[in-house]
């Protein structure tokens, strides 16, 4: 695993994404998935949601279609976050997206409104024209799924989603990350590896990041690349953007379009400002002490909150995402759970994959009032596979807000 300094940055001198509250999505049947990434056939494991109190019940497995694949690290195949990065299953409306490592696809399937543990693939798997995918973004403005591909073969490629002929290619060839990228496949990592592709909330861009390397000399810092939407279609060429003092950043949330607080493994959350041209600046730097290795985050606006898991130390901490201080920290018996990998919030609910096969469940009712969030269930999941192919965590219904965007506020 990783062994990073730690710290953590976030901006609240622009507003950020307020969701309007509806009460209709609060009763909806929910479900959390995370993928199975074996290399002899991968599967999405679907786990119910209780309404009651957010426990899950065990998994529902249904194939993707493809092939899993680990990267690799210095030491030999990469542990639980051995894709290196952040949503490998990507949940958006009533659909589901996930990458196939092992055989260059990507996989759409509907979502069962009344019980979302019944997945339907839509079509069949699509190329993603390159090695080794390893997330995937989707606009539901523009109806379009892009996937980035970490491999020696590297790129991002787009596709416009049909309800029932699933994923339609719109690229001949993907979009080069070189030379910001330049990996074998599998990919070693984590450093200099693949780790994120999101669009920002009005969809005018899509943005992939690329870690850069706190070992070489000077340290190399990470890559923002965003490509404009134009005229509905992603463009070919990206503007690119490098943070001296983000150095392995491991994706990311959009809080505004003109903010995204960046995960980095060697400090902790950045919060860095989008220009109207796409360009990236470091804002804010705030430093989480004693961090080991934080990659991954979720921005939970119920809880005026972007939570970061340390995945080191095992112990989660909460950023304001208005003033970049830390306004909590919470940890769990390690021990007994097994260190945080990656996760989503639903409604009052922290779900998270651990190094132990299992996903468990922090209760965070009340946390804003001075409570502190403890683990109400760690559900044992090895049934479905091994500890190390687990990846990717997304809840039904989704966080994806659909929602109208000015001045970088969501009314």
């Amino acid at each position: 695993m990783h062994s990073f300094a730690t710290f953590v940055l976030l901006c609240g001198l622009v507003p950020l994404v307020v969701p309007r509250v509806i009460s209709r999505r609060e009763t909806r049947p929910r479900a959390a998935y995370t993928l199975d990434n074996d290399g002899a056939g991968a599967y999405i494991l679907a786990l119910r949601i209780d309404l009651a109190n957010g426990t899950v019940s065990p998994p529902v497995k249904t194939p993707t279609g493809g092939l899993g694949l680990l990267g690799t690290t210095a030491t030999g195949p990469a542990g639980p976050d051995g894709l290196f990065g952040q949503n490998a299953v990507l949940v958006s409306e009533d659909y589901l997206f996930t990458v196939n490592p092992g055989s260059n696809t990507v996989s759409m399937f509907s979502i069962n409104v009344d019980n979302p543990t019944n997945l339907t693939m839509v079509g069949q798997p699509a190329s993603t024209l390159g090695e080794f995918p390893m997330s995937v973004a989707y606009s539901p403005t523009l109806k379009m799924v892009c996937t980035i591909n970490g491999g020696a073969m590297n790129g991002v490629s787009c596709f416009s989603t049909d309800h029932a002929k699933g994923l339609v290619s719109l690229d001949t060839s993907s979009r080069s990350l070189s030379p910001y990228l330049n990996q074998t496949t599998p990919p070693v990592g984590p450093p200099g590896t693949a780790s994120d592709i999101f669009f920002n909330p009005a969809s005018t861009a899509l943005f992939a990041v690329v870690k850069g390397n706190p070992g070489t000399t000077p340290p190399t810092p990470s890559t923002y690349l965003a490509w404009p939407v134009i005229n509905g279609r992603v463009s070919c060429e990206a503007v690119i953007s490098q943070v001296p003092d983000v150095l392995v950043s491991f994706g990311g949330n959009f809080l505004s379009d003109h903010i995204l607080a960046s995960v980095d493994a060697s400090f902790g959350v950045a919060l860095l400002e989008v220009s109207p041209s796409f360009k990236l600046t470091e804002e804010v730097h705030t430093i989480v002490p004693n961090q080991k290795a934080i990659c991954w985050s979720v921005y939970a606006p119920r809880f005026d909150a972007v939570y970061a898991p340390d995945t080191g130390t095992g112990i989660f901490t909460a950023i304001n995402p208005r003033t970049g201080t830390i306004k909590s920290q919470f940890s769990y018996d390690v021990g007994m759970v097994g260190l945080p990998f990656d996760f989503a919030v639903d409604r009052t609910s922290l779900y998270f994959l651990t190094g132990n096969a299992s996903v468990a469940v922090f209760d965070l009712e009340g946390s804003n009032s001075g409570k502190v969030p403890t683990v109400v269930q760690n559900l044992d999941i090895s049934e479905g596979g091994s500890k190390k192919l687990f990846q990717g965590m997304a809840t039904y219904p989704s966080q994806h807000l659909e929602a109208m965007v000015a001045d970088g506020c969501v009314y």
